[in-house]
């Protein structure tokens, strides 16, 4: 059932930052929106086109239990200091030992400009070779890529611009672990204007599965799990979503969800769906994750965002206590600057920091009910 436009943060900021990468790889944004201008690629059903990508030679997965309890870390695209996490990493040093999994936007590693992202492209990655110290601290990578969108409805182009992703990151020192697809049930049922793709549950689960295949056609190791949204979508729909990925052969190696957090914090009867679902997902053998970040209408600014995720931790860990998956991850923005950039990431030892390592550090507290009020 096709679901109108929603002012969901998340949705926004990723629509956003998609549609300003499809511009790039046709080379025209507009200077006044940097929405794309004519000669982009209009609204329809392709992705972008990648380049060719040398083949790398991949290294050993880290040996690590995979399907067990996790802490996942994705910094803001556009975070200032991101590269410092990897040239200063003696600035994260205790909350680096929580972290289990690195995700990164493929955006941000695929070779292409990124306008909201600022200079954290795969050039300066590589310049503070993030992925091979990554490798070298035992912390598996994840990717966080799109495969159904209102405007790109078919897989093909995304899973070849997820397989570049992928090749750019073995091909300097790393090696990925994990695909996070980004909300395929809602991109399929999305509507913004007149575009839509449309599709029916079985539809988009069809497409999840040829995603997967076309993904491990070339990187058989690469776990894959899923992104969803509630709302627009009921834990209800969600968990027939999983049986529908299950039938199409795709089932997902976990369900991260993205709620609204306004909804979690006031709201102890949505907790107890959320309770509900992870139950029924796991019960599936799917790990069940929450995505700690903040209420996208107050978190204007490094300490109203830390603020806020606090709170959201703090309902987690009273209301239906630690899920198996957390997700410390953040897309807010744009800030002035133009770019996704709150909060900042270091440093982790300051209590006064608004800082988003030293936010894994007080959250996982306050998600074990050890972090007071």
């Amino acid at each position: 059932m096709p679901v109108p436009g929603i002012a969901s943060g998340r949705l926004h900021s990723i629509v956003v930052g998609l549609s300003l990468l499809m511009a790039a790889c046709s080379g025209s944004t507009s200077p006044e929106t940097g929405a794309a201008s004519a000669s982009a690629p209009a609204p329809g059903t392709t992705a972008p086109t990648p380049s060719p990508t040398p083949e790398p030679t991949p290294l050993p997965l880290p040996d690590h239990d995979l399907q067990g309890a996790q802490t996942w870390f994705s910094p803001n695209m556009g975070s200032v200091d991101f590269p410092e996490l990897f040239s200063h990493p003696d600035r994260w040093a205790t909350a680096r030992e929580a972290v289990d999994v690195f995700q990164f936007y493929a955006n941000s590693v695929s070779g292409d400009p990124y306008d909201i992202g600022g200079d954290n492209v795969l050039e300066t990655f590589v310049e503070v070779d993030a992925f091979a110290q990554l490798y070298e601290w035992d912390i598996p990578v994840a990717i966080e890529a799109g495969v159904i969108k209102f405007f790109a409805c078919t897989h093909g182009s995304w899973a070849e611009y997820a397989n570049r992703a992928i090749d750019n990151i073995e091909a300097n020192g790393g090696r990925v672990s994990f695909i996070a697809m980004d909300e395929p049930l809602l991109g399929g049922q999305l509507v913004e204007g007149e575009t839509t793709c449309g599709y029916t549950m079985e539809e988009a689960a069809a497409e999840v599965a040829a995603f997967v295949v076309a993904v491990h056609d070339k990187h058989p190791d690469v776990r894959i799990g899923t992104i969803e949204t509630s709302p627009p979508q009921t834990v209800h729909e969600i968990d027939a979503w999983m049986a529908a990925l299950e039938a199409a052969g795709a089932t997902p190696a976990f369900l991260h969800l993205d709620v609204e957090v306004a909804d979690g914090i006031a709201n102890p009867a949505f907790l107890a769906e959320l309770a509900w679902l992870r139950d029924a997902t796991e019960a599936r053998g799917i790990p069940f994750g929450l995505i700690l970040t903040a209420d996208w209408q107050v978190a204007a600014s490094d300490a109203t965002y830390v603020e806020s995720v606090r709170q959201w931790a703090l309902a987690i860990g009273d209301g239906m206590g630690r899920p198996t998956h957390v997700v410390f991850q953040s897309w807010m923005g744009p800030a002035a600057s133009g770019f996704h950039e709150i909060p900042i990431n270091l440093p982790d030892d300051d209590p006064a920091s608004f800082s988003h390592t030293r936010l894994i550090i007080d959250g996982l507290e306050l998600l074990d009910g050890a972090g007071g009020s």
